[in-house]
């Protein structure tokens, strides 16, 4: 697989025209994602966009004053991580870091803010996606305060299994912990509850999805708002 095919891979480069293409593909490279890499930590300078690959996940979060980390969305070949710098931030506010790892298109930064600037498809495209990513978020919020810990989890692991072509992805648990806004005990402890059930297979580094349809029982109805808006803002445009 060459450079192009493998760009490719991510929904919005396949979507642009071969005009942005090739203005883009002399300022891009790729680049892997190993697990646990911080792609941007808070108030770090923003100086590329990454377009994820298939079976590349990364996870945003939030932070407090006294560092809590807590996990409120992800993305995979469906968008782009760092894209709030193409909106005028110069630092992220945000934490980028690569829970599934994988490979990535990375483009220098000011070069995809001139390409944004000129409108067109990639504006639109990039647009499209901050609308899905702003949803996902929202929802994220609502879960977080009204749903259960194994609920949660269960619309997480949906979430990140739909962006994979496998059933395996690591989880330690200081991230698990992050993701469920828990101690690291009450939160593989909410893992184990799902081993009980026969729902997954944690062994305190990878969790394997044994049950994909009990799983989605599970799974509070976040899971579903999530994955209908998300194919709803990002569906072709009609011609």
């Amino acid at each position: 697989m060459n450079d192009q095919d493998e760009m490719r891979e991510n929904q919005l480069l396949a979507a642009l025209p071969s005009e942005s293409i090739a203005r883009l593909l002399p300022y891009m490279e790729t680049v892997a994602l190993p697990p646990g890499e911080i792609l941007y930590d808070f108030d770090e300078p923003l100086r590329h966009i990454y377009f994820l690959n298939r079976n590349t996940v990364v996870s945003i979060l939030c932070t407090t004053d006294d560092r809590t980390d807590v996990e409120v969305g992800l993305c995979g070949n469906e968008g782009v991580a760092g894209l709030l710098g193409l909106l005028g931030t110069e630092t992220s506010v945000q934490q980028n870091l690569v829970q599934v790892p994988g490979t990535a298109t990375r483009l220098d930064m000011d070069k995809a803010r001139i390409e944004f600037a000129l409108g067109g498809r990639f504006q639109e495209l990039i647009l499209k996606f901050l609308h899905a990513l702003f949803i996902q978020v929202s929802q994220t919020a609502l879960c977080n305060r009204i749903h259960a810990e194994q609920e949660r989890l269960g619309r997480w692991l949906l979430l990140s299994h739909d962006r994979i072509e496998t059933n395996q992805m690591p989880l330690p648990p200081e991230f698990l912990a992050k993701l469920l806004g828990r101690t690291r005990s009450q939160a593989v402890l909410t893992a184990a509850t799902l081993q009980q059930a026969g729902l997954v297979r944690y062994d305190g580094a990878e969790l394997t999805v044994t049950d994909r349809e009990g799983l989605e029982s599970v799974a509070c109805s976040c899971y579903w708002v999530a994955k209908r808006q998300l194919a709803k803002v990002l569906q072709p445009s009609k011609q």
